[in-house]
């Protein structure tokens, strides 16, 4: 683990939207100590000076010392606020850690190592869960946890059953947990042109074209169905018209 690092805080003298700017246009920020059973305090911190404290540590649950009240007080990153556009700080949470009472956090999994799946077979290998809940004591909080899967075969995975945790810290997460998973590289076969036109053919709908109607050139007319009521006589020619 590494040495906590440090920055300054001091009480904040207001509240409001119009004191938070005043700040910011000052190089400060407004910020929040919070902590198990306590009251938060609000207190203003440099902004440059944390920014940095953040690039950091990001991501790496690291302790941090804050110089407040004629005291030093360790506490941890717990949220920050940023300008949507240009990303700049504009409030930042701190968590007040007690020494002698165990936190839950999030720990990066690491992997190490090239599966003999992946170098010898030509698997695929997937970083199925990038990270994983733990409790600890603030002193034994690791990095990160790091697993070796240079022995997976093909369609094999690492679970976080086959994982032994640091000293003083417990899982949380479900021990079928997959970390690490190797699978096989499945080949597409290339389309039979025989079978793909016939599958073609097979699959053209018949076109039915539009009934002509009775009276017009080349169509016949429509039979009588079986039990359908006599058609009516055709009418009877008329005479000619006598000579006068």
């Amino acid at each position: 683990m590494s040495t906590p690092l440090e920055f300054t805080a001091t009480a904040r003298k207001g509240n409001g939207r119009r004191y938070s700017s005043h700040l910011r246009q000052a190089g400060k920020l407004p910020a929040n100590v919070y902590g198990r059973g306590e009251k938060p305090v609000s207190v203003e911190i440099d902004n440059r000076e944390v920014f940095l404290l953040y690039q950091r540590t990001i991501g790496k649950n690291a302790l941090l010392t804050m110089k407040f009240d004629g005291k030093d007080t360790t506490v941890m990153f717990k949220e920050v606020q940023r300008e949507p556009v240009k990303g700049k700080f504009l409030h930042v949470d701190f968590y007040h850690v007690d020494p002698a009472h165990p936190i839950k956090l999030k720990i990066p999994v690491e992997l190490e190592g090239t599966p003999k799946g992946v170098k010898e077979l030509g698997g695929i290998l997937s970083h199925t869960t990038r990270f994983i809940r733990v409790r600890c004591l603030p002193k034994d909080i690791p990095l990160n946890i790091t697993v070796d899967v240079s022995g997976l075969g093909l369609d094999e995975s690492i679970l976080l059953e086959n994982v032994t945790p640091p000293s003083g810290v417990t899982f949380m997460d479900g021990k079928h947990t997959v970390l690490a998973h190797v699978s096989e590289v499945l080949e597409e076969k290339a389309p039979d042109p025989a079978a793909a036109g016939a599958a073609g053919a097979a699959g053209t709908p018949e076109v039915i074209t539009e009934k002509k109607k009775e009276g017009e050139e080349g169509a016949a007319p429509a039979a009588g169905k079986a039990g359908d009521k006599k058609a009516a006589p055709a009418a009877a020619a008329k005479p000619d018209a006598k000579k006068k």
